[in-house]
């Protein structure tokens, strides 16, 4: 014997897995755009971590050819380690693993290298090294 409400369940299991489907489309979609999003704020903060401690290497290394004895031995150990990490980081393959592992040495080693230097350790963009402006009371 047929069920006159039989349709009326088909349909509704019909309306159901249309919107299950729909659900999972526009969540995958969502889901790409959010995660596109993240990676490159991520990326640009890695990045410019990784652009700072490049520069500090560049300007250790000028003021070691302008002045030969301003950096001491130990010093010059823990940058070229910083050089060998920098020359490491894999900056076309972003899921690589070592990269994080990577980014803490770096941090290590700078650290070292400012605390040595009378910086401070802070950290890129942390105000790390940074004076404090001239007071403008009169």
């Amino acid at each position: 014997m047929d069920d006159p409400f039989d349709g009326a369940v088909q349909l509704e299991a019909a309306h159901i897995a249309d919107g299950a489907a729909a659900g999972r489309r526009a969540g995958l979609a969502a889901g790409l755009e959010e995660g596109r999003g993240l990676g490159l704020a991520k990326g640009f903060e890695i990045g410019v971590e990784v652009g700072h401690y490049a520069g500090c290497v560049r300007a250790w290394r000028a003021l070691q050819a302008g002045a030969p004895g301003a950096v001491p031995a130990r010093l010059e150990r823990s940058i070229a380690a910083m050089e060998e990490c920098l020359a490491q980081v894999p900056l076309y393959t972003p899921q690589d693993e070592a990269l994080t592992e990577l980014l803490e040495a770096l941090r290590g080693k700078y650290k070292t290298v400012t605390a040595a230097l009378g910086k401070g350790g802070a950290g890129a963009g942390a105000g790390g090294g940074e004076q404090a402006p001239p007071s403008l009371a009169y």
